[in-house]
Parts: structure tokens; sequence; C-alpha cells
């Protein structure tokens, strides 16, 4: 879900225009309302840097539509996001699927999802000896975190199937950002990453996707879902769904914001589109930490 390097230039001067800021995740949960603004937090997957250049021209569609101030955030890491979030840190999210339900009780219901679905995937370098998920056995392996189906829990029970313990068999190391996890398999860091598999597509992995290749993938994952606290008025909420809706694949403008997201469309969606997902991964480890 990154975009061409080389546009930032632009890409940050629309973002100017239209007045959208990035700072730290900020917010406690009786923070006086500011009716102007709406603070637009995104799940730290990428940089800071990264986040505004993707999710920039989307802010600023949503100010002009909504005529308040947004300020997009972001947090050092998936920890202080969610606890950041808990504390009513956000009007609206963009969280990973996994994170956002531990959202769900702090208030936040899903307002839109991009389409279609995606995947996870366990690379290696295509020199590498190993070419099944069995020889991972005693190996190095990076992943994002624990809030990660697609970069992490999905390989879990696929390892146990072989009869591979992954909390005693395998070295995981968390890395938190995906451009560490592929350049620290092409470095030969680690014997194998974990990514969202569509990662590879971006152009900013153009010159290295053809070094790796893909030894196992998880089942079908949601993408990230839009949410916003359970407080805001149906106006808004409506206003924000009309603004997504709109973007067109076939508005080249608008078709380099969906890609940038690596999403066709982005639709209506409501808590029920996730529950299906909710039951997939309700045992994990993950589920099981405050």
């Amino acid at each position: 879900m990154d975009k061409i390097p080389c546009r930032s230039t632009i890409l940050w001067g629309a973002v100017c225009a239209f007045s959208v800021l990035i700072v730290p995740l900020l917010g406690q949960a009786h923070e006086p309302l500011n009716p102007n603004v709406i603070k637009f937090g995104i799940f730290p997957y990428q940089s800071p840097k990264t986040i505004v250049e993707i999710y920039g021209p989307l802010a600023a569609r949503l100010e002009k539509k909504l005529g308040k101030k947004i300020i997009i955030s972001s947090a050092p890491d998936a920890k202080i996001f969610l606890e950041k979030a808990r504390n009513q840190g956000c009007d609206l999210l963009l969280s990973a699927p996994m994170a956002y339900y531990k959202l769900r009780p702090a208030g936040y219901k899903v307002i839109a999802k991009g389409i279609p679905a995606f995947y996870g995937g366990a690379i290696v370098r295509k020199d590498s000896e190993i070419k099944t998920i069995e020889q991972l056995k005693g190996k190095k392996v990076a992943a994002m975190g624990e809030h990660s189906y697609c970069a992490y829990s999905f390989i879990l029970p696929q390892l146990e199937a072989k009869g591979i313990n992954p909390r005693k068999d395998v070295e995981f190391q968390f890395l938190g950002k995906v451009d560490s996890v592929i350049y620290g398999v092409i470095n030969k860091k680690f014997d194998a990453g974990l990514i969202k598999i569509d990662t590879l597509d971006l152009p900013a992995f153009a010159g290295v996707r053809d070094q790796v290749t893909i030894i196992t993938r998880s089942p079908e994952i949601p993408q990230f879902p839009f949410v916003v606290k359970i407080s805001m008025d149906a106006t808004t909420i409506a206003a924000m769904q009309e603004v997504f809706a709109a973007l067109s694949p076939d508005n080249p403008e608008e078709l380099e914001i969906l890609e940038s997201m690596q999403v066709e469309r982005i639709v209506t969606a409501t808590d029920a589109d996730y529950d299906g997902f909710y039951e997939q991964i309700k045992d994990t480890d993950y589920f099981r930490q405050p």
C-alpha cells in the first residue's frame, strides 16, 4: 500500500493545499470534541511519510466534502495505536482487521472497506534452499507483528499441521514495517518473511520483487476496515461513505488513490462484514492478550 516516490512532491502539495496534517496519534477519552476537526488515524504499517503520501489525497477529498480540517494521525507501533484509539484518540480510523476486534469495545463501528480481499504469504529469496514451510523449522522468519494475520498468524496453524511447533521450532522476529521484512529477506538477515502478498506489486518494490518467491499463502483476508466512533452523527458518516464510494478507477487521478491503497473500490460496510473473519482468527494468541 505504498506509492511511487517521485510523486511525493505533488502529493505533499495536495496535502498542504487542503490543510491536511500528520501528527502522532493523540487524544484522551475526555478530550473536548472539536466539531471542525476530523482526526483520521491510520494503522502504522508504513512510515509516516508513506502514510501521508497514500492517504493525503483521500483526506483532502474528505476535507472538501465535510468542510472540516482532516488531521492524519499514526503511531510508532501497533501497541500504541491500540492504546490511543481505545482512548478515543480518533474520529475515523483505518485499522488492521485483527486490531479492530480489540477496538470494538472502545466504541467504534465499521462504515466502509476496500475490495477485493487479499492474501498473506511467506517469501524467501529465489536462490534459497527453502521450498516448503516444513523447511522453516529452525529458521529465522521476519514478520510484521502479532496484530497481523496476513504477515504472521496465518502461518501458525500451517506449521502445526506439519508437526512444527511455531513457538519453539521457528525464530520469529517482529519488525513492524513491510519494507523491513522484504529487505530483511533479500539481504539475508532472515531466511523467510511474512507479508501481504500484493505488497510486492507496489512500485517501491519493482526492483526486488523478482528476487523472492512465495512458498505458502493464507486464506482470504478482508481489507482494512474504515471505522468511526459510534457517536459520530449519521450525516457525517454518510458524507464520508459518499467520498469513498465516489472514487472511480475510470478517473486517472482517483485510480492513483485506489492503487496506492491497493484496492479496486471502497464500498459501504458494517461490522457484520468482518464477523466471518473473526470466527476464523478468534482463537489466535493475539486475542489472549489484553
